[in-house]
């Protein structure tokens, strides 16, 4: 457990969003101080604990990134710039966004001295992937482990989870009796529970074993999307969901449009659908085992936290008396 009074806060760049909320609880369950970056100060004082210090700003702003690691012990990155990201140059794709992003915390952990950094990718990073969007997050790694900082990289598979994109579909298919799925029907992903990544983070903090190496994560059980929601709909009791699988190359046309309406960089759909999208997302898990306090949780116990979850984000509120 991290000495409360140290005063020096962990730094979360993404502490707002799916992965980064369980990161923020994990680190303040763990006796760390937190800080996060984010744009919207008000929007996220309604989603952190009170006990998180928060600071306004971007990640592609350098001098809002800089203030940030200012006295921080410690950066952890989660983002998603799949999503929407208002301080973007127009002309940048979803990659260039966040190597722009990658540039400006490493430069501001230079400035302020802050040697520790923790970032997420995803299994199947590869400067030869044929797919541009783990192509791309090879880009970044890079970028990381030629910074000079004692840096770790986690390349999870399937985050498992309420609130992913991902496990999203998952949950909402099963939920249903059509599904319509953009994904293959034969792609496989190793599985991981989201608060089992966010402590790995947390365990990985001040592991120096953990220096200047990737690790994919994940638990034992690899699936396709088809097979994950069919066991989510039984455990729902329910019957498996028809599943329609929209082709590819359709979805790939009609990215650049749906980027656009959706504000997202380019590239962030068409990097999703496109070529190479369909490979098999496993990677090899047991090189981390080692490291770490406990085993990661099978699928079947994630996928019943996450749809408990949702199932109590759906209830109606009760009706007072």
């Amino acid at each position: 457990m991290a000495d409360s009074n140290s005063g020096q806060a962990v730094l979360v760049i993404g502490g707002t969003g799916f992965l980064g909320r369980r990161v923020v609880s994990a680190l303040l369950a763990d006796g760390y101080r937190v800080r996060c970056l984010v744009r919207n100060p008000d929007r996220a004082a309604g989603m952190l604990d009170d006990k998180v210090e928060i600071v306004q700003g971007d990640m592609l702003d350098i001098d809002t990134v800089t203030d940030a690691v200012r006295h921080a012990r410690a950066v952890i990155v989660c983002v998603h710039t799949l999503s929407p990201q208002p301080g973007r140059q127009t002309d940048h794709d979803f990659i260039d966004v966040e190597a722009a992003g990658a540039g400006n915390i490493l430069a501001a952990c230079r400035a302020n001295s802050v040697d520790r950094l923790l970032y997420v990718t995803s299994i199947g990073v590869a400067a030869d992937a044929r797919s541009s969007w783990t192509r791309g997050r090879a880009r970044i790694e890079e970028l990381l482990f030629t910074s000079g900082l004692d840096v770790t990289v986690l390349r999870p598979g399937m985050i498992v989870g309420h609130g992913g994109d991902g496990f999203g579909m998952v949950e909402r298919g099963a939920r249903r009796r059509t599904a319509v799925l953009m994904s293959s029907r034969h792609q496989r992903f190793r599985t991981v529970a989201v608060d089992d990544l966010a402590h790995q983070l947390v365990v990985l903090l001040d592991e120096p074993r953990s220096f200047g190496r990737h690790f994919d994560v994940g638990s034992d059980d690899v699936l396709t999307i088809d097979e994950m929601m069919d066991l989510a709909a039984e455990h729902l009791g329910r019957r498996p969901p028809k599943k329609i699988h929209l082709p590819r190359r359709v979805l790939a046309r009609a990215a650049p449009l749906i980027e656009r309406v959706a504000k997202m960089p380019p590239g962030a759909i068409g990097g999703f659908v496109g070529e190479g999208s369909d490979a098999d997302m496993i990677g090899d898990a047991a090189p981390i085992r080692s490291l770490l306090d406990q085993q990661p949780r099978a699928f079947s116990e994630a996928m019943a936290q996450a749809l408990q979850e949702g199932s109590a984000s759906t209830a109606p509120a009760p009706v007072a008396s």
